[in-house]
């Protein structure tokens, strides 16, 4: 059974938010908005597919949906009849959706035959519960808000049917609003005017959140600890990738490369791809600094006394900066309600780890998809992590002859090249 199902909002704007009380929040939104409800059942279970190597790119979404009387305590991948929405980005906030109604192993078929972006199939990957309620203006079309509470995210190990909790949301509320390029556009200003009242935040998506989860997970379950070595630095090398071409497919193919290369290999400890998401802000308040947010909360970084390097090959690349990463706090914390906001980006971001065969250092490689103002910066980073031996002394200079080395492969192998462009500079911040 494969059922096309006609949806409200196939083409959409979304914007996410978060806010500490949802009843407030109605309260300021009940003059304007009556309940819709889709389904007698307002209980959520989104089934997204993936696999280990997070092969789906940054802008889509794939996912399986039932709605349910109640919460599963422990849920299973099962025979039953869900909503397949399959789900592409046109940027961070516009989407184009279509929904499909089947069985969840005839969805994985499905899926499985219309994206083939590696050789290994997708499958059902991460699951979310939340209890959802929707809402629409009263006297129009063409906007949706949406309050998802108590939100638990759960993983599936391949070959596994039953899922493994990896996080919760349960102290406060996500807000989504989606609209119509042709809906009333004061009907939604006046949406973000009560969001301001209510101090509301940005958030990433549910799906990186569930991302995000599972890194966390893996990182304390499956890997051994790294020792840190230049504690108060930041060693790293920055390349550009040029636009024309497919910048995750680049990615896959410098991982796979670093197979077999016969200085730097996989790290056998850090052996997955990890995918995240956060909202980088950039505050002044003696000084300047960054608010890396995640869900309700916020990692203050400051960075400092940047310069570039001198490394064997003359890459004149890679950069040395004082960093400082303070705890994470409130994102409606007073440091962040007092101090001046300068600019703001989304970053999505996948990583992997290599180790040097000889020294046992640790190296994470990334590609950054950032986004602000309808503008995309792609940049692969190379950056020092750590080491799995504890030392006592550390050499700079091996820290920096081990990126070096590693850069100069990417720029022999692959279609990059050096940048000193940071994110702050990018952002045109001063």
């Amino acid at each position: 059974m494969k059922n096309k199902i006609k949806i409200d909002l196939p083409s959409r704007r979304e914007r996410r938010y978060i806010i500490r009380s949802s009843k407030q929040f109605l309260k300021l939104l009940s003059p304007y908005v009556k309940r819709k409800r889709f389904s007698k059942n307002e209980y959520v279970y989104t089934i997204y597919f993936n696999d280990d190597e997070h092969v789906v790119p940054f802008e889509y979404s794939i996912k399986a949906r039932k709605y349910l009387p109640g919460f599963i305590k422990l849920p299973v991948l099962d025979d039953d009849i869900y909503f397949l929405d399959l789900k592409m980005g046109k940027g961070e906030h516009h989407k184009e959706k279509i929904r499909l109604e089947t069985t969840l192993e005839e969805a994985t078929k499905i899926i499985n035959e219309k994206y083939s972006f590696s050789e290994i199939p997708l499958r059902p990957y991460v699951l979310v519960q939340y209890l959802r309620h929707n809402y629409i203006p009263k006297n129009m079309g063409g906007v949706r808000i949406s309050l998802d509470t108590n939100l638990k995210y759960f993983f599936f190990p391949k070959g596994q049917r039953e899922g493994i909790e990896i996080g919760r949301e349960d102290d406060y509320t996500r807000i989504e609003i989606k609209e119509q390029e042709q809906s009333n556009k004061d009907f939604v200003i006046l949406i973000e005017k009560l969001l301001e009242k209510m101090n509301a935040f940005p958030i990433i998506s549910k799906k990186f959140t569930a991302y995000d989860f599972l890194k966390n997970h893996r990182m304390k379950t499956c890997t051994q600890p790294l020792y840190k070595e230049l504690k108060e630095f930041e060693i790293e090398s920055k390349l550009e990738i040029e636009h024309e071409i497919d910048q995750e497919d680049i990615f896959y193919k410098i991982k796979t490369f670093f197979k077999d290369n016969n200085d730097f290999e996989w790290s056998s400890d850090h052996p997955y791809t990890h995918e995240t998401a956060s909202i980088n802000r950039y505050y002044k308040k003696d000084g300047l600094f960054k608010a890396l947010i995640k869900k309700d909360k916020a990692r203050i970084i400051t960075k400092s006394g940047g310069e570039i390097v001198e490394d064997q090959y003359n890459l004149n690349c890679i950069m040395k900066r004082e960093e400082v990463k303070g705890d994470r706090i409130s994102i409606w914390s007073e440091l962040l309600t007092s101090a001046t906001l300068l600019g703001e980006l989304r970053r999505k971001r996948k990583a992997f780890w290599i180790v040097n065969k000889q020294t046992k250092r640790i190296y994470h490689i990334s590609l950054d998809c950032c986004e602000s103002d309808n503008k995309k910066l792609y940049q692969v980073e190379v950056e020092h992590t750590g080491r799995l031996i504890k030392q006592k002394t550390t050499k700079e200079k091996s820290v920096i002859d081990d990126i070096a080395d590693i850069t100069h492969i990417l720029l022999n192998n692959f279609s990059l090249k050096p940048s000193q462009l940071t994110k702050v500079d990018w952002l045109g911040i001063k």
